[in-house]
Parts: structure tokens; C-alpha cells; sequence
């Protein structure tokens, strides 16, 4: 069972290709990778500013918790 499969529907899943589901599912496993590295990984200070923020978001500013 793929990724894919938790997140599409079969009439979806069927009317692709099976390159386009492999594409699919790569895409669905970078992006969870991507968002749980963002959940456990924080800097301690910002590289562009250099101040001290706990959780970084674009462009060096703070999320404010």
C-alpha cells in the first residue's frame, strides 16, 4: 500500500498512470518528511539576524508561541 492510497480516492487512483502515482507518492513522503523535520528541529539562533528565537519561520522571523 502506498501513500497515495491513504490520500486519494480509488476512481483517482485509477484514472492515473502508474508513473503518476509513483510521482504522486514521492511527493506525499517529501512533504511529510518535510513538515516532521519542521516539527523536531528549531535553531537556536537565527542565521540572519543572529538574535535568540526559539522556532524560526521565513525570512528570520519569530513565531511567536
Amino acid at each position: 500500500m502506498t501513500r497515495t492510497s491513504k490520500y486519494l480516492n480509488q476512481d483517482t487512483i485509477a484514472a492515473l498512470q502508474a508513473f503518476q502515482i509513483e510521482k504522486i507518492d514521492r511527493e506525499i513522503t517529501d512533504y511529510l518528511d518535510t513538515n516532521n523535520k519542521m516539527n523536531t528541529y528549531h535553531f537556536e539562533y537565527c542565521p540572519k539576524c543572529g538574535c535568540y528565537h526559539p522556532h524560526l519561520i521565513k525570512s528570520g522571523f519569530a513565531l511567536k508561541k
